[in-house]
């Protein structure tokens, strides 16, 4: 291990340019000798790096027992755009440069979670275990959930997931993976005690902090004093609330401003607006009331201005903004305003300050709104609400939103005390020991109530609906907006505009004042976009009909989940200040689109039997095997077997539409592909008595071919066979089947046979949806029998003797969900299976070598 430990500083200079802090490289240490790790090191410690050097040092070596895919998980979209561009700039000219992908609600460059470094928000993360993915239909739900299995998972900023939400969700699907799964917990605020008591639940987990290194706090730049100072940053709390006379009298260089709510920050950036413009200082604003477009540039800009590239220059800049910036943002200050936090989230803010090497920073710390400035809607206003709506009403009227109030005072009163007012790490430390531990002691106590959501996460698991969302990830009170000046805009592009999230209580207090007071038999404020007939699966827009409907009625906008579409004329925004009451009229624009991604499921090419399978084969071979040592190792371990798990996945592939050899399936596809062969000018052709995989019926890129009316006339086709035999038979089932009957021949009876079987029968049962536990009659003919075995023949399975099959239809055996195990390793190959089935589909050649 120590030579290993060598290689790997060496690795990390070659990357970075510099040596790695010895609390690096014991990170590194641990996650190399099969151990996960929970890392809490101040903010600008470079506890990023020290999660994603072992990754990179461990891809590209055989003898490193390593996943090959990482998933790097935030409680933010915004943290997940700024490390991003941190780790592509300095991998940009290796061999590690195309690597990352970035899949939150903003960016979806991967929602299939296919490359080998994945920056997540934690709700993308968790919905693709949960197998309800956001980005993707219920049909896709059991896509993308095996793509954490025999993954290295990366859980930054951990102290900002909800207790009961989130953060048990997370640590109980921790738990369930065990060893088919690395992972690293981040965090530069939680309690000694919190995390000790995590490490006891979770599996083979070391705990590393600063304590032990004594030289890499010396070396460390956001944590060495500036010469002639005894720490990094003083803290004065200030009496009253943020005004713009105490900004203007400390700014010399480079100020940040950080406020709880928008609404505070916007006041403070106008008041502060004409001084700025008059001193010629760049006064900027960031918070979550923001298109992308002028979020993402301001973020771009933040490097310029507050960056560690320049913290030399002169820059003469304030920054107004929000939570937004409190973690990961690399940027820096020379004085800081704060509102008052939880002392987790203030420490984070702070270190924004004074973060690198001889820097010094003053942190002043203000109450929070006054209390005729809080905001104000009543309960009673509304009819028929829930008990969350209403309890999430009355957070309104907390002026400590949308933080806890006995956290925020007794935070404030501590740093009152002058021994906690130079802020060094010692100092940090206890105030975060003194002040959460009660409270995390709460947290723990609901995480092992809840049995770390186990429940809800087999429940999630049985129906895959995205109604389960609000219990296990996030309690949904965000609302979306989009600002336009023509409502027939939201009919044509109702997926294209730029959107707006913001908290729904807020926006419906926004929305009732406007409707009191316009006349919306005159005019309309408020719609959302409704769909009706439509076509198909995972169609484009264009293929289903929507309408605009106006919304009048308070009550209906509470209960609406979609997409507000707003009339500009009384909903503003200003690119300087965001979306607000009063100032701007700019409006929604088309979002930036990179090149639309294939969905699942599309339409499809001709080709045989054996072309396909035979190109799903090869997808397995070139996009999946040479990264499954980690998971095929660790699933035998898991189950106490010694299963060829490269053999099984073959298997599966070659078996999943053995039921398309059924003899009435061939001959309801035989006699369609022969009729298309047959028409003026037909792209397709037709070869008598070999088995198809698919026919053709691309009626997008091939309709033109026939003056437009190939959908007309490929329809007439299929009615015409439908006639004279029926409905095309369900073929997933079969192949389930089958595999079940081969491999209790292999196993016997044993728990072998329950714990790799049955997953690989359900993952072919549901190679085309999520609920499937059936297979139909089938028969297989001679003819067709024979393509089967030559597949296997030429797989070297000669051990499997398969029979030819003639069955009535039944049930298959499922699993039992308390056999977790079980279901995880059907989650593992269903995606193999899916995604294989899908780039055969796509481009079958590329892959039949």
């Amino acid at each position: 291990m120590k030579n290993l430990i060598n290689d790997f500083k060496d690795f990390n200079e070659k990357i970075s340019s510099f040596r790695p802090y010895d609390y690096q490289s014991k990170v590194a240490e641990h996650l190399l000798n099969c151990k996960n790790v929970i890392l809490s090191v101040p903010t600008g410690a470079g506890k990023t790096w020290a999660s994603i050097m072992p990754f990179l040092f461990a891809k590209n070596r055989t003898d490193i027992d390593f996943p090959k895919k990482m998933i790097y998980s935030l409680p933010l979209r915004a943290l997940c755009n700024s490390i991003s561009e941190d780790v592509n700039k300095a991998i940009e000219n290796t061999d590690y440069q195309g690597l990352t992908a970035i899949q939150t609600g903003e960016f979806s460059e991967d929602k299939y979670f296919e490359k080998g470094i994945i920056f997540s928000t934690i709700d993308q993360t968790l919905s693709n275990f949960l197998c309800f993915p956001l980005p993707l239909s219920q049909r896709q739900a059991n896509v993308n959930a095996g793509a954490l299995i025999g993954s290295y998972l990366v859980f930054d900023e951990f102290h900002l997931l909800d207790g009961e939400r989130s953060m048990a969700t997370t640590l109980g699907m921790l738990r369930m993976l065990g060893k088919l799964s690395r992972f690293c917990i981040m965090t530069a605020t939680l309690s000694d005690d919190f995390m000790n008591k995590l490490k006891g639940a979770l599996n083979n987990v070391e705990i590393v902090t600063l304590d032990s290194f004594d030289e890499d706090k010396k070396k460390i730049g956001s944590l060495k004093p500036k010469d002639g100072k005894t720490c990094k940053k003083e803290i004065e709390v200030a009496e009253g609330i943020i005004k713009a006379d105490k900004i203007k009298e400390f700014h010399d260089d480079k100020t940040i401003v950080i406020c709880n709510r928008v609404e505070t920050a916007q006041r403070v950036y106008l008041e502060l607006e004409d001084w700025a413009k008059e001193k010629g200082i760049k006064l900027i604003c960031l918070h979550s009331r923001f298109f992308d477009r002028h979020r993402k540039a301001t973020e771009k800009q933040l490097k310029l201005l507050f960056g560690k590239d320049v913290k030399d220059e002169k820059t003469n800049s304030i920054l107004i903004s929000t939570q937004v910036i409190e973690a990961g943002m690399d940027i820096s200050c020379e004085v800081m305003h704060t509102e008052i936090a939880p002392i987790n989230a203030l420490l984070q803010r702070v270190g924004r300050c004074a973060r690198y090497t001889g820097e010094y920073g003053k942190v002043f710390v203000y109450h929070v709104l006054e209390e005729e400035e809080k905001a104000k809607i009543e309960v009673e206003d509304f009819n028929n609400l829930s008990k969350e709506d209403k309890a999430e009403i009355r957070k309104l009227k907390n002026k400590y939103l949308p933080y806890d109030e006995a956290l925020c005072k007794v935070t404030l009163e501590k740093l009152k005390l002058p021994e906690n007012q130079q802020l060094s790490e010692a100092v940090t430390i206890r105030l975060v020991n003194e002040i959460l531990t009660s409270e995390e002691q709460k947290t723990l106590q609901q995480l092992q109530t809840s049995k770390y959501n186990w429940g809800k996460i087999k429940e999630s698991w049985r129906d895959c609906s995205k109604s389960h969302y609000r219990q296990t990830v996030r309690d949904i009170q965000s609302a979306n907006a989009v600002i336009i000046q023509d409502k027939s805009f939201a009919e044509r592009f109702p997926y294209s505009l730029e959107d707006i999230g913001m908290f729904k209580w807020s926006l419906v207090k926004w929305i009732k004042e406007v409707l009191e007071t316009v006349d919306t038999e005159e005019d309309w404020v408020i719609g959302i976009v409704e769909e009706s007939n439509i076509i198909g699966f995972d169609l484009d827009e264009s293929d289903t009909n929507l309408t605009f409907r106006e919304i009048t009625d308070i009550d209906e906008v509470i209960k609406t989940f979609d997409t507000l579409y707003l009339n500009a004329k009384y909903f503003h925004y200003d690119k300087l200040i965001g979306f607000n009451k009063e100032r701007g009229s700019e409006y929604s624009n088309f979002k930036e689109r990179k090149n639309k991604e294939k969905e699942l499921f599309g339409a499809y090419r001709k080709d045989t039997f054996i072309q396909h399978t035979k190109g799903l084969l090869g997808a397995f071979e070139k996009e999946f095997l040479p990264s499954m040592a980690f998971p095929f190792k660790h699933f035998n371990q898991t189950f106490g077997t010694d299963v060829d798990f490269k053999e099984l996945v073959q298997l599966v592939l070659i078996l999943h539409d053995y039921g398309k050899l059924d003899n009435s399936w061939q001959d309801w596809m035989q006699e369609y592909q022969e009729e298309l062969s047959k028409m003026p000018n037909s792209p397709y052709t037709f070869e008598k008595g070999i088995p198809l995989g698919h026919t053709g019926f691309n009626t997008r890129e091939e309709k033109d071919l026939f003056d437009d009316n190939l959908e007309k006339v490929t329809k007439a086709i299929e009615n015409k066979i439908f006639k004279k035999r029926g409905k095309r038979p369900p073929h997933a089932g079969v192949g389930a089947k089958v595999i079940t009957d081969i491999l209790l021949e292999e196993y016997g009876d044993c728990h072998v046979y329950d714990d790799i079987a049955i997953p690989a029968s359900i993952a072919i049962a549901r190679h085309h949806g999520v609920t499937n536990f059936t297979y139909p009659s089938f028969t297989v003919s001679n003819h067709n029998f024979q393509y089967i075995r030559k597949l296997l023949a030429e797989f070297s399975m000669s051990y499997m003797e398969l029979e030819q099959y003639e069955r009535k239809k039944g049930e298959l055996e499922v699993m039992d969900f308390d056999q977790y195990e079980q279901f995880l390793l059907y989650l593992f190959l269903v995606r193999i299976l899916r995604l294989c089935d899908q780039k055969a589909t796509d481009d079958f050649e590329k892959y039949l070598n």
